[in-house]
């Protein structure tokens, strides 16, 4: 079941245009860092993941959420045998995975040159899960688009907010998702540790189980039980 739905909703995102815009913006992000001096091209190529595509399902997903509400699709979806919990992970796993081929792209092509794919990888998938899942909640509560982006620009500065804390306390601030993310992503391979890596993806895990809790509450709040 859920295998279907996935494909039906990557079938939905490509029509609606979604990998023509990822494709356009990853061939500007390439020709911006071709012409980057080597020096900088690593950390601007790891700022364009973090910001970019890694927090892509966030924006993308209050689009298709509300195109459903206004559709009426949502109030047919659940009452069929689809469970509430596929049709979030469906949406989710379906944007991570536009996330995953644009910040390939990015990061591994000559001109990004990222040094750690697997850590690299690994901090797109969660992370665009987790801000994925925050967007399904938010938009869950809202109708229109104004609504749906002043929630996740509040949303956005709860959780980014965190973000300076790294530069003062980088170990205290690491309980926080963007900047577990921000670890994985600029600490080179030759100064991350096991521990460390494992440290960061458990974070990123946590975090990822508490935006799917806050979006499935929301819409079994806001959507089915309305």
């Amino acid at each position: 079941m859920l295998l279907k739905i996935i494909k039906y909703d990557i079938l939905f995102q490509f029509k609606q245009g979604f990998y023509l815009v990822y494709t356009v913006l990853t061939a500007i992000y390439l020709l911006i860092l071709f012409y980057l001096p080597p020096s900088v091209r690593m950390d601007v190529t790891a700022y364009l993941i973090l910001s970019d595509t890694s927090m892509m399902g966030i924006v993308f997903v209050g689009a298709l959420v509300l195109l459903e509400k206004q559709q009426n699709i949502l109030q047919s979806i659940f009452i069929t045998p689809l469970k509430l919990s596929a049709y979030l992970w469906s949406k989710a796993l379906s944007l991570t995975l536009i996330a995953i081929l644009a910040s390939s792209i990015i990061g591994f092509l000559p001109g990004g040159e990222l040094e750690n794919w697997a850590a690299t990888l690994t901090a797109v998938i969660f992370s665009s899960l987790f801000f994925t899942f925050l967007g399904l909640g938010v938009a869950a509560r809202f109708n229109t688009l104004n609504q749906y982006i002043a929630g996740i620009m509040l949303a956005s500065i709860i959780m980014i907010a965190p973000l300076g804390l790294y530069f003062i306390d980088p170990n205290l601030s690491l309980v926080f998702p963007v900047n577990a993310t921000i670890d994985l992503l600029f600490v080179s391979p030759q100064e991350q540790t096991i521990k460390g890596i494992i440290a960061d993806i458990a974070v990123l895990v946590c975090w990822t189980i508490l935006s799917f809790l806050f979006a499935k509450r929301q819409f079994l709040k806001h959507v089915i039980q309305k």
